[in-house]
Parts: structure tokens; sequence; C-alpha cells
């Protein structure tokens, strides 16, 4: 009854002639997987990584394109002005699908005074493109109308009563 519960491999002479040979060969073929295994997932992670780097670098070029940000839009005019008052002007016009877009500095505005950006074009018609409270030092605004760039003849700065405080043409 002992010997019915012990496995045929038992009643052998002791192991097979070639075991250490079998043994080589199977820890090397376990080797060699662990080793590719290794290899595979480094090469699935640097494929990864590479194209989680691209998609963010092609997101910041298309945003930054969106937004105006890399020099892809060309200026259409830089209009500068001064007043008989001191006040310095510049305006940065750039044409865009539905108008234009302004981007100006003035200096020399008197502290509190309420301040209009007005575009002036051939017709004789204004658009005001933005507003502020004067300060002390520079300022920069940004502001927009819906006129084309190569309508415009000037850009004032404007006070409460519509008196222009500085001109860029």
């Amino acid at each position: 009854m002992l010997m019915e519960e012990l496995p045929p491999e038992a009643a052998l002479d002791g192991p097979p002639p070639d075991m250490d040979h079998l043994l080589q060969r199977t820890l090397g073929t376990v080797r060699e997987e662990r080793t590719q295994a290794v290899r595979r997932r480094g090469r699935v992670t640097a494929l990864s990584s590479t194209l989680a780097v691209a998609g963010v670098l092609a997101g910041g070029v298309w945003m930054g394109q969106g937004l105006g940000v890399g020099g892809t839009e060309n200026v259409d005019a830089l209009l500068r002005g001064t007043s008989s008052t001191g006040a310095h002007m510049a305006v940065q016009v750039t044409e865009t699908e539905g108008g234009l877009r302004l981007v100006a500095t003035v200096d020399g505005m008197r502290d509190g005074e309420a301040c209009w950006l007005v575009v002036h074009t051939k017709d004789g018609r204004t658009f005001t493109a933005g507003s502020w409270r004067a300060h002390d030092g520079e300022v920069t605004l940004a502001g927009s109308a819906m006129v084309r760039a190569g309508d415009v003849t000037g850009v004032s700065v404007v006070d409460h009563d519509r008196r222009p405080l500085v001109t860029a043409s």
C-alpha cells in the first residue's frame, strides 16, 4: 500500500543522465523569455513617452497658432503719435477674420482720466475699441473693432467728452 502512493519517478535509479543539460536548457529559455519581455516593455514605454511628448508639442503649436502667438499673423500697421501735452501712443493694428485687433501702448495720460481707444476710418466713422482709467506710467491695452485694417486712418485716445488726448496715424 505504501508503494501505491509513490509516483513512478521514485522507482528510478537516480536522475536521468542528461539532467544537467535539461536544467541548463530550461534555465536558458526562462532567462531569454525574461530578457525579451523586459526589452518589449522598454520599447512600449519609449514609444508611449515619445507619442505623449509629440502630442503635447503639437497641442502647444496648435493653441499658439489659435491665439496668434508665434508671429504667424502679419501686423498691418504700426501707428505712432504724440500730443502737445506730452502723451505718447503706439498702436499695432492686425487684421483678423472678424475685423482688426489693436494693441495700444499709451503713456502720459493724467492719473484717473477716463480714456477710450477710438478707431477712425476713411469714411468718417469711429469705432470704440476699448476703454480704461489712466494711471501714472505706461498702459498697454488690447482692443478690437469691426473694420478692415485698410480703412483705418488713425487711432485716438479720447476723454469723457470725446476730445482727443493723443492721436496716432
